[in-house]
């Protein structure tokens, strides 16, 4: 550590002292300032405008553009910021935009994206050729994204970017035509695919197998693709943390009592079912197991019962979040009126 008497703290200056700070030091501090902040570093020398453009600093930076009405100045200074830094840009986000050229236009200034974000936009099919620039890619998220022609779909062939880590899909992007270029993707461990059907219970079963050491968020339709096998695959993820299941028709108890064994579980959404035994389900959440569990969701559960969600109240002192929606047997019930005190720190929903 330097040792300066007071007169060396005079004559060196409050200025001298900031630049005498290490690249790393000041690329740390750069990191936690607002972007506004950080271009205006970039003017204060040489030095500091080559790390305040360092990759890391940007890593952290997250754009957004919005063709919404209310967005209009927040997404100019985003074009500002296209325009000047494009090279920088690792983290985008593109929103209500509707016309795929004006898509195009914002992502081919982008060169070295990280994480896309396109939301409520209009995707055409040239799409999958300009994604394959970014072989880097970490988070592709297509979510409520519409694609055109409607009659059409996407197929990327996702094991271009081997760095990929998070895949968020709406009802189009993956078939049966580009779905097995998911299975060697080794850094892959956050899949929320819950509105496309009809990828098969082998493929399913087959995806959870070649991430099970490394999933953590599993969001999926259901159905008639995922069954108790399915389920027991699951409970052996060891990072798991977010599962959702929003079809599960097919579901039996062996299914269900498998999910007592998560024991990381954070987040747990199961959705459409008559098969659960009120026995099952007791035992489900009266395990141990699941302490962590912060946000559940038992939507059109035919046996959920006063006991079960009792059991839930006693285990999950965690929760901030309970969805009971439509339970035919809590809904319109004298235990409905009980439930407000019950869980009174926390939002309820039923309807």
């Amino acid at each position: 550590m330097f040792r300066y008497s007071n007169t060396d703290w005079d004559s060196i200056g409050e200025w001298s002292l900031i630049e005498m700070l290490p690249d790393e030091v000041l690329i740390a501090i750069f990191k936690y300032l607002p972007l506004d902040c950080l271009l205006v570093c970039e003017n204060v020398s040489q030095r500091w405008k080559r790390l305040a453009r360092d990759t890391a600093v940007w890593r952290c930076i997250y754009l957004t553009y919005s063709a919404k009405h209310d967005k209009v100045k927040e997404s100019q200074k985003t074009l500002q910021v296209i325009g000047t830094h494009s090279e920088c840009i690792h983290n985008l986000k593109l929103q209500y935009i509707h016309t795929y050229s004006s898509i195009r236009m914002l992502l081919e200034k982008c060169d070295n994206i990280f994480s896309l974000d396109l939301c409520m936009c209009r995707i055409e099919k040239e799409f999958e050729r300009d994604v394959e620039k970014w072989s880097n890619l970490k988070k592709l998220s297509l979510k409520n994204c519409v694609f055109y022609p409607s009659d059409g779909d996407l197929i990327i062939q996702y094991d271009k970017f081997k760095g990929l880590n998070t895949l968020e899909l709406p009802e189009f992007g993956l078939s049966r035509a580009n779905c097995n270029t998911l299975l060697d993707l080794k850094h892959l461990c956050h899949i929320e695919i819950e509105k496309i059907k009809n990828l098969g219970t082998e493929y399913i079963m087959q995806l959870i197998l070649s991430k099970q050491n490394i999933l953590v968020t599993f969001h999926i339709y259901g159905g008639d693709d995922v069954n108790d096998e399915c389920l027991i695959l699951l409970s052996k993820c060891p990072l798991l943390q977010g599962l959702s299941i929003i079809h599960c028709e097919n579901l039996k108890d062996e299914g269900i009592l498998a999910l007592g064994n998560l024991k990381v579980i954070e987040q747990l959404q199961i959705s459409n079912n008559e098969r659960f035994s009120e026995a099952s389900l007791l035992k489900t959440f009266g395990s141990p197991s699941m302490v962590k569990l912060n946000r559940l969701s038992l939507a059109k559960i035919k046996n959920v019962t006063p006991a079960v969600v009792d059991c839930i109240s006693e285990y999950y002192k965690n929760l901030k979040c309970l969805a009971l929606y439509q339970c035919p047997r809590i809904v319109n019930s004298d235990y409905e009126k009980q439930l407000r005190a019950k869980f009174r720190k926390i939002g309820v929903v039923l309807y």
